[in-house]
This record gives C-alpha cells, sequence and structure tokens, in this order.
C-alpha cells in the first residue's frame, strides 16, 4: 500500500503528460486539415447603431442606421436588418432604405433587398424623386447606386418604369437600362 502511494504523484504527473501531448496533437491535426478554415460564424453583433463618415473638412457626409448588423470575420461581411444609408451634401442628399442588406467591406459596398426604396427630397430646382425595386447595391465611397432589376421611378408626378438602373448622387444623374415607360402628366396652361 505504502508503494501505490509514493507512485501516485507520478502517475499524475504522467497522465498530465500524455493529456498535453493528446492536446497538442489534436490541435496541429485540426490546424493542418483545414478544419475550422471556411467557416462563417459571426465575430460581432450589434443592436441599434449609427455608424458616421465625415469627409476631410470635417462635415458629415454619410450615415448608416440600423436595427442589428451581424459581422463575420473570415470575409469583412455584414448582414442588416432594415438599413437606412444617407448621403448628405448641401446641394444634394439621398437616402435609400430597405428590409435587409449584405455589407462587403472589402468592395465597400452595400447590397440592399426587400422592398428597397431611394429617396431625394425636393429643393428649389428639383421635385422630390424617389426609386423603387426589390434590390439594389449600393457604392458607398463613389455615392451611386444600381440594379438589374425593375424599377419604378417617381419625379414630381411623373412616373417612370424600366428594367435597370444607375442613381449617382454626386451628379444627379439616373441612367435607366431598358424597357422605359414613362407616364408624364400634362403640363397646365394658362390663358
Amino acid at each position: 500500500m505504502k508503494r501505490i502511494s509514493s507512485l501516485f504523484p507520478l502517475i499524475i504527473v504522467a497522465l498530465l503528460a500524455a493529456a498535453s501531448f493528446w492536446l497538442e496533437y489534436v490541435v496541429r491535426n485540426e490546424s493542418q486539415s483545414g478544419l475550422g478554415k471556411g467557416r462563417h460564424d459571426p465575430d460581432a453583433i450589434v443592436n441599434n447603431f449609427q455608424v458616421d463618415r465625415f469627409d476631410i473638412s470635417g462635415k458629415l457626409s454619410s450615415r448608416l442606421t440600423a436595427k442589428k448588423l451581424t459581422h463575420y470575420p473570415d470575409d469583412d461581411t455584414a448582414d442588416i436588418e432594415t438599413p437606412h444609408i444617407t448621403f448628405l451634401h448641401e446641394s444634394r442628399n439621398m437616402e435609400f432604405r430597405s428590409e435587409q442588406a449584405h455589407a462587403d467591406n472589402r468592395q465597400r459596398t452595400v447590397l440592399l433587398f426587400g422592398k428597397v426604396r431611394g429617396e431625394r427630397p425636393a429643393t428649389a430646382d428639383s421635385a422630390a424623386q424617389t426609386l423603387d425595386t426589390d434590390e439594389l447595391t449600393v457604392w458607398v465611397d463613389d455615392e451611386i447606386a444600381r440594379t438589374p432589376q425593375p424599377v419604378l421611378f417617381t419625379h414630381g408626378k411623373n412616373r417612370i418604369e424600366a428594367v435597370g438602373a444607375d442613381w449617382n448622387n454626386l451628379t444627379g444623374m439616373l441612367n435607366l437600362h431598358s424597357s422605359v415607360q414613362a407616364t408624364l402628366p400634362p403640363k397646365s396652361t394658362t390663358h
């Protein structure tokens, strides 16, 4: 009995050493086999957030708000619930909203989908404008929105339907791709 009690600490040390070697073996084989790579697990979830961007003079140039953002580190993308993107300029503002979005930080794009709406408020020189579609990609650095999907564009009382569009906030230009149909109410004439 005395002999077993004197060997007990040696047995514990041997078990700990064996466990250490086994753990090292498992970790090495997992990293060499690529297990764990290619997984698309979130590293951050943020609720009710706002991200502001400023120009070089320190003025607010754009804002992104949403109910929820889930970020994935493997490809630096994020899934966004109820996104609202606003571009702010002295002469021209533009807003985009949708039910969902997928942001790609490497490409600097946000793919909006589900009841997408773009809006430009009325100014002294132009009536209010809206663009409705099912899917729209926004290049946030260039302030360009593009879709290959059917769109409904309104400018005041004018209504235009088309398939595909590019909307550039910096130039104010809208380019409709194909199948354009316009409804332009007659201008009122006074005698």
